[in-house]
């Protein structure tokens, strides 16, 4: 699987290259007919590659979907989650997952569920954004989107789509309420982790009552039914922060000092928290003119990028959460280095997971243990994840254009 992978990254990276050198020829042609060209890059990067993949060739579901499978599978008895069944996602999620077995009963049936949704999120996108049909093609073949899509049928650009959502609402009706309440949807759809962000935004906005109330009106019945239903096990998805993974600061600095910053402990998921709310507070300082349409995705950014370097529990996969809305408002993306920068990151991501689950998800506990090759190119590849997310950071809390 991690050749494949280097196979595509190259492929994809390879197309990227040539849309971006061409962009002055390719951009106008797409402007003509914009919707239609859009649906023909869904067709050509997603749709027909999932078909040969899963149905011309056979290949099986991997990885996550398995997961979710048997999650939807419990969900369509009547199970109720956490209590009858385990998942590691909120609660509304293994559900809506059930939609596809009713037409397919196959785990393929959820990757192709989760390509239709990212069509959609990609969609809704550029429409909130204003933005062309050639920037969803670059999106489109970004590598770790590909590969996180069409072979790993990922969820985590549902927490994106949830905000983009709320804000195309909210855009028609200025209603904070309003927004709360999508917001509060989504948490109950996609992840915990979606509840960082929320934070973060009653801390910016004027109009936090208003948000509150709303995020109320969909919290409290929901928690009420999750309590009298199967009691305080809806807090399992929370205690998967405990559990260490990799990249992020942490894994980086614990074989560096010989194991002297540790890797583990709980307050080391409080110091994460701690320092989430103070980078999201200390980009709001700076950027209070930010229009909301603006603001939110920028902080979404910054505050989810930031959790991928501090949280210890994180896990590369969350660069799926990211990728679109840095295509589309990352700073510096107009100039060449943010493309490279982009296309290291990329290739980071797709191949870190695989190398370190095919060495048997090991930990670094010191400067000898690297002293291996197959563990220095996978403590390399940790190292570019970081590394570019703290060069993106850096551009998003600094620059003010």
């Amino acid at each position: 699987m991690l050749v494949y992978k280097l196979v595509l990254g190259v492929f994809f990276s390879l197309l990227l290259l040539a849309s971006l050198i061409l962009k002055d020829r390719i951009e106008p042609e797409i402007n003509k007919s914009p919707k239609l060209y859009l649906f023909a890059f869904f067709l050509a990067f997603r749709l027909f590659p999932f078909l040969l993949i899963y149905v011309y060739l056979g290949f099986d579901a991997r990885s996550d979907v398995l997961m979710f499978y048997d999650s939807a599978v419990s969900a369509a008895k009547g199970a109720w989650v956490y209590r009858d069944f385990e998942s590691a996602y909120s609660p509304l999620f293994p559900y809506f997952t059930v939609l596809p077995l009713w037409l397919w009963e196959s785990p393929k049936a959820i990757i192709l569920q989760m390509i239709l949704l990212e069509f959609g999120i990609l969609l809704a996108t550029i429409k909130l954004r204003k933005a062309s049909a050639f920037q969803g093609l670059l999106y489109l073949l970004l590598p770790a989107s590909f590969i996180l899509s069409v072979l790993g049928g990922q969820e985590d650009i549902f927490m994106w789509g949830g905000i983009v959502l709320a804000l195309l609402i909210f855009q028609r009706n200025k209603n904070y309420l309003m927004l709360g309440v999508i917001l509060g949807l989504g948490l109950l759809i996609t992840k915990a982790l979606l509840v960082l962000l929320i934070i973060v935004i009653l801390i910016a906005l004027k109009e936090r009552i208003n948000v509150l109330l709303g995020l109320l009106l969909v919290g409290i019945p929901s928690l009420i039914i999750l309590y009298f239903n199967i009691g305080w096990d809806f807090l399992a998805p929370i205690q998967q922060a405990n559990d260490p993974r990799l990249p992020n600061i942490w894994s980086i600095l614990h074989p560096l000092t010989n194991g002297l910053i540790p890797l583990g402990p709980k307050w080391l998921n409080w110091v994460g928290l701690l320092s989430i709310l103070f980078v999201g507070c200390f980009y709001i300082a700076r950027n209070r003119t930010e229009k909301l349409i603006d603001q939110l995705p920028h902080l979404f950014l910054v505050v989810y990028m930031w959790m991928m370097v501090s949280q210890q529990s994180s896990v590369v996969n969350y660069a799926y959460t990211i990728l679109m809305p840095l295509l589309f408002w990352g700073k510096m993306s107009e100039k060449p280095i943010f493309w490279i920068v982009l296309v290291l990151f990329n290739f980071a991501v797709i191949l870190q997971a695989p190398l370190w689950w095919g060495m048997g998800m090991i930990y670094f506990h010191s400067i000898s243990d690297l002293m291996v090759p197959s563990h220095a190119l996978e403590y390399f590849l940790e190292l570019l994840v970081v590394g570019s997310l703290f060069w993106f950071l850096k551009n998003m809390l600094f620059l003010k254009k």
